[in-house]
């Protein structure tokens, strides 16, 4: 995230919240008056199939936005997945959703840092829906541990060869 983005919401002395480790910010159903700003910490995104498995989306680490998504006709918005804490402890600014939207609406670089965001999260959400259709299962999870990790990850053999 950029460090006016970090800058803002430090000035803005906002409410912050800590969860302890496995403990849920956010379940699937549950209304959400506000938005969470994850400030530090890991945190899982998942969602529960309807056969009762749960389905891991993605882990966020460090300063990510969270609970976006809303619907602008009502109040409050339910929650369509949940966000476990995976770290020992986890950091969030809570935002009320009428805040949040005349933050964005008085201040063009935060707006514009949000369509950056959404943008990119749109174009990695495809290109992960991409790789899992068109890889299988096995091509499926490789690929999502390749997405996860910057650098490179397995063995050096003696040849030179990176498995």
């Amino acid at each position: 995230m950029s460090e006016f983005v970090l800058d803002f919401f430090e000035g803005k002395n906002l409410a912050t919240i800590e969860k302890k480790k496995h403990s849920y910010l956010m379940i699937d159903g549950h209304d959400q008056a506000d938005i969470y700003i994850l400030k530090d910490g890991i945190v899982k995104t998942s969602i529960i199939l309807s056969d009762g498995r749960e389905f891991n989306i993605m882990y966020l680490k460090g300063f990510d936005v969270l609970s976006l998504l809303k619907d602008e006709i009502k109040k409050v918005t339910s929650a369509s997945f949940h966000i476990r804490i995976e770290s020992d402890a986890a950091v969030f600014y809570r935002v009320n959703r009428k805040l949040f939207s005349k933050f964005l609406s008085e201040n063009k670089e935060l707006r514009d840092y949000m369509d950056a965001y959404y943008r990119k999260k749109l174009s990695e959400a495809i290109y992960r829906q991409q790789l899992m259709t068109m890889n299988g299962k096995n091509g499926a999870v490789c690929n999502v541990i390749k997405l996860r990790d910057d650098e490179p990850s397995g063995y050096y053999f003696l040849d030179g060869i990176f498995i």
